[in-house]
């Protein structure tokens, strides 16, 4: 949730709250990093053999126990403390989890024993140990570019991640702040349709008064029409049941239409004077 944050901050200038937490509780030394890091372990581990997964399974679980419990879970509590703070958490716990099963696979792993619950622990194992194994007549392509990165210093890692925030920005310098606000919506809400759909269902009305409001000063009566269908056409955005790229691709244009009104609204009533 704070990396995709993060992301949705880039399109600004403003990401110095979120990347503080992040450094904050996910720093080299906290416990939070040490877990996070057996948790991705974990995830990202392939293996060749039941037999090897499940003496892995043993040892990450080994490294979590001589984690310090009690730092990891104040550590836990002041992060989600400060979390509901800064964010709305109600939003926050809609976002979906594409590999939740597989985290709470871990999370069972870790918090409990084997007496407490034998059968529910020994069907996370089973589950974790499928998630790590290749699938069947699947050849898994690598990301050449993703290994390269994978394997550079952090220095460097750090670097290339500036350098593509960099080129991000040039590209994209030019969007107006509802553009940049649209699409930061759209990077943090991906995986919660529901929330983004009451934030388009407050953007459209603005564009529609907009493009109402300026279509009055357009003295070309084709013009007119044309803007006038635009903005009923906005009504087929505003009804989708599941807002796709190319709607708020559309969004962006209608922003930028308001724009350039904008300007020859302003142009005109400059040379009226």
């Amino acid at each position: 949730m704070l990396v995709r944050k993060l992301t949705s901050e880039t399109l600004t200038s403003d990401k110095s709250l979120t990347l503080d937490i992040i450094k904050k509780y996910f720093g080299r030394n906290t416990e939070l990093a040490k877990e996070l890091q057996l948790y991705n372990n974990l995830i990202k581990e392939q293996y060749k053999s039941e037999a090897r997964a499940l003496d892995y399974i043993r040892t990450i679980r080994e490294s979590y126990n001589r984690l310090n419990q009690s730092v990891l879970k104040r550590q836990r509590y002041n992060l989600v403390k400060e979390i509901s703070k800064n964010f709305v958490f109600e939003n926050i716990s809609k976002t979906r989890i594409n590999n939740y099963k597989v985290l709470a696979s871990i999370y069972m792993l870790f918090e409990h024993s084997e007496v407490s619950n034998p059968k529910q622990l020994m069907e996370c194992k089973t589950f974790i140990v499928e998630h790590g194994m290749p699938v069947k007549n699947n050849i898994v392509s690598k990301d050449i570019v993703l290994e390269s990165y994978t394997k550079q210093s952090e220095d460097l890692r750090l670097l290339s991640y500036n350098l593509l925030v960099d080129k991000f920005n040039k590209k994209y310098g030019v969007l107006s702040e509802s553009q940049k606000n649209l699409l930061g919506q759209f990077i943090t809400s991906v995986n919660d349709t529901e929330l983004f759909k009451q934030y388009i269902g407050k953007v459209i009305p603005k564009i529609k008064n907009n493009l109402k409001e300026h279509a009055i000063t357009v003295t070309d009566k084709a013009t007119k029409i044309k803007i006038e269908k635009l903005s009923e056409m906005l009504c087929s955005v505003e009804n989708k049941k599941v807002i796709k790229e190319s709607h708020v691709l559309s969004l962006l244009r209608y922003m930028d239409l308001v724009n350039e009104l904008k300007q020859v609204h302003s142009w005109n009533h400059f040379y009226k004077k």
